[in-house]
């Protein structure tokens, strides 16, 4: 939980200078890089094999694409809009953001104590929290009007963080008892195919710019490099 309430105080820090800043500012690309290369490595290097071990390939490449696709629609669900944020985008802005933060608050408290995962996890999903509060408190400031209001909602949906990590155990532990192994499978394929959603979603604004681009696949890659190294 430790972990939970600072990656929490890192989104709000950055809701909070996005509603300061009230104009659109852009957070570094090559931040988002690193963080969406390092939750996309662990999804491919480290999830994906941990679920081939248990059920076999074709569930650990299924289980997380179908989870990842999932995800991705009903972010195009929930699409964000490039122009003037108004009342009928900040909603679903809203929802979409509390899924994100309850997951990655579950993702968190899972993947705690398992290794380099349980190390790498928190610095990358910090990188992604940054940009993210930083955008929910300006699109809210734009859209509510007024600062506690905006600041309210914002980080309303980011203490989302904090219930998955809080329930992550109880349920964990219940789902254990209910569906044996599978359960496992299931949950695994719901992380990886978050951090796989994550890192190709804060890829994609920049996949044109090669320096980005090319900060993403290094890092992808150093990933690599790491789970081979660990798992030899």
């Amino acid at each position: 939980m430790p972990l939970a309430y600072l990656l929490t105080l890192v989104a709000l820090a950055g809701v909070a200078i996005g509603l300061v800043l009230g104009e659109k500012r852009k957070v570094s690309a090559h931040v988002g890089a690193v963080g969406g290369g390092v939750l996309l490595g662990l999804a491919l290097f480290w999830v994906v094999p941990e679920i081939a071990q248990d059920a076999g390939w074709v569930p650990a490449l299924v289980c997380p694409g179908a989870a990842c696709g999932v995800l991705v629609l009903m972010d195009r669900h929930f699409q964000h809009h490039d122009g003037e944020p108004g009342e009928q985008v900040i909603w679903p802005l809203l929802i979409a953001t509390a899924i994100h933060s309850f997951l990655d608050g579950w993702s968190l408290r899972a993947l705690a104590g398992q290794g380099v995962p349980g190390l790498v996890v928190p610095f990358a999903l910090g990188l992604h929290k940054v940009p993210e509060g930083f955008a929910m408190g300006w699109v809210t400031r734009r859209s509510i009007g007024s600062v506690p209001s905006a600041f309210a909602a914002a980080a309303g949906v980011e203490l989302f963080t904090l219930v998955g990590a809080f329930i992550e155990p109880a349920v964990n532990s219940s789902g254990v008892q209910r569906f044996g192994a599978w359960w496992t499978v299931l949950v695994l394929a719901v992380i990886g195919g978050s951090f796989a959603f994550l890192g190709l979603h804060t890829i994609a604004p920049a996949r044109k710019r090669t320096d980005v681009l090319a900060v993403f696949l290094l890092t992808l890659l150093a990933i690599g490099g790491v789970a081979a190294t660990v798992k030899r």
